[in-house]
């Protein structure tokens, strides 16, 4: 009898823990609109602080295996290279660009964001006329989501 009891308190207690975990578990940044909002912040700080010449935002963004290709790059560049971009682009305080949001997309812990930018000023303050398609994968790693890699090319004339 004690056998019996002790086997359907085992059963029970395995059936009904997987519930109970997926509640605790349950990370509202991984839903859909949230990842994306969430992202699309993050996006809009990283690109401000390029503005004022700080690409502090985009660097504490980064994700572990960071590499983007920019089209002003022959190839994708490593976090590394985003770190000495830093260096450089301190007195680059005069950008002016817009940012208009395409799409996005979510699957599990990796997301990707597509937007198109239009810079009318560069950093040193010069008249400039560049539009670019940008996308930029996020991974959700150590609570957060992060930047993995990023691709962007100057957007073309389309009818």
């Amino acid at each position: 009898m004690k056998t019996t009891f002790a086997s359907l308190f085992i059963a029970s207690t395995m059936a009904f823990a997987p519930m109970s975990f997926a509640d605790e578990t349950t990370n509202t940044d991984l839903e859909f609109e949230t990842a994306k909002d969430i992202i699309w912040e993050k996006e809009l700080s990283i690109y401000a602080g390029r503005g004022d010449g700080d690409l502090g935002p985009y660097i504490s963004n980064l994700a572990e295996g960071y590499s983007a290709w920019s089209p002003h790059m022959s190839t994708p560049n490593s976090a590394e290279a985003m770190y000495a971009a830093a260096d450089r682009m301190t007195d680059q305080t005069e950008e002016e660009l817009a940012m208009e949001f395409v799409g996005f997309t979510l699957n599990g812990t990796t997301a990707i964001i597509y937007y198109q930018t239009h810079m009318t000023r560069n950093g040193a303050g010069e008249e400039v006329d560049h539009r670019y398609e940008v996308t930029h994968t996020w991974a959700y790693e150590d609570g957060a989501w992060k930047v993995l890699g990023g691709m962007a090319r100057s957007r073309p004339d389309r009818d």
